[in-house]
């Protein structure tokens, strides 16, 4: 595979569990409890206003709950939570229930802690893995799959992740999924060095991979959106704000040079960032026999 990069162990970081558990700079850097991208409304109208980073973040949360059509009658599963900020600010927005779930049980500390000090919302959260989900998962109903960044940690299991998620759309329940994208080309050393390594990714499927995948799985893609130019904008924000600060990565160098490097490869389209609705198999069905009477 093109994006394929073999994973290594950097200082006492083993796995993408003992990264997140460890990190210190996101809650300075990123926003409190934020571990996502954001979403810069300029960048496709130049008449908005040019928001900051954190406000990108919350953006990039509102444009989902949008595009999913996420009200408060819906029933919401965030794959991947982190810290709990995407379920807090869903459940805020809409009033939805939302159910977090993640890898790292530090993160999950973080969310059930946020539950606890907003019992007017509906909150809950679990560690668990999207390659194996819990059986306490998979035997309730979602009108919603979320998920923010998360699926780029494990793309090489990446077929094995649509099959469960396809598991979870029954009838009418979308998932809307904001993923880390990889190129199709090959992979720079300067790539390795600065993405790959530092967050423990072993491969990233580029938007086309990232598309054939989810189809073959038997997923329908009922919108797509690159936003590459927004998760490079992301970094180049994220680096000004780093400059700031002394914070060093696992492998020694600092988070500022990483996030520098991360805009320069992210400008020659080594990554990139995604925006996609799926259905599951009755929404192909119902999709395709809509193409060919569309064609009839």
């Amino acid at each position: 595979m093109a994006g394929f990069v073999e994973n290594v162990a950097i200082g006492e970081e083993k796995t993408q569990r003992d990264y997140y558990n460890k990190a210190s700079h996101y809650d300075t850097l990123w926003g409190q409890d934020n571990i996502h991208l954001g979403y810069y409304p300029h960048l496709m109208d130049k008449r908005a206003v040019q928001q900051t980073f954190h406000q990108a973040a919350q953006t990039l949360t509102r444009r989902m709950i949008e595009v999913a059509q996420i009200t408060h009658e819906s029933r919401v599963l965030d794959l991947g939570c982190g810290k709990g900020l995407a379920c807090k600010e869903i459940a805020e927005l809409t009033g939805a229930a939302c159910t977090g779930m993640d890898l790292s049980e530090t993160n999950v500390e973080r969310g059930n802690k946020i539950a606890a000090e907003n019992p007017h919302l509906k909150l809950d959260f679990l560690v668990g893995s999207f390659t194996d989900l819990p059986e306490a998962l998979r035997e309730r109903r979602y009108t919603h799959v979320f998920s923010q960044v998360a699926f780029c940690h494990v793309h090489k299991h990446l077929s094995l992740i649509f099959e469960q998620l396809k598991e979870l759309l029954a009838p009418g329940c979308v998932a809307v999924i904001n993923d880390y994208i990889g190129t199709e080309d090959e992979v720079l050393q300067t790539t390795r060095d600065h993405v790959h390594k530092r967050l423990h990714f072993e491969m990233l499927h580029g938007h086309v991979s990232w598309r054939r995948t989810a189809e073959n799985c038997g997923l329908a893609i009922m919108r797509y959106e690159n936003l590459d130019a927004h998760i490079t904008e992301s970094y180049r924000n994220l680096a000004l704000e780093a400059a700031k600060y002394d914070f060093i990565s696992a492998d020694g160098t600092s988070v500022a040079e990483n996030y520098q490097k991360t805009v320069e490869v992210a400008e020659q389209g080594q990554i990139g960032m995604n925006l996609a609705v799926l259905g599951g198999p009755s929404a192909k069905r119902r999709r395709m026999s809509q193409a060919l009477n569309g064609s009839a």
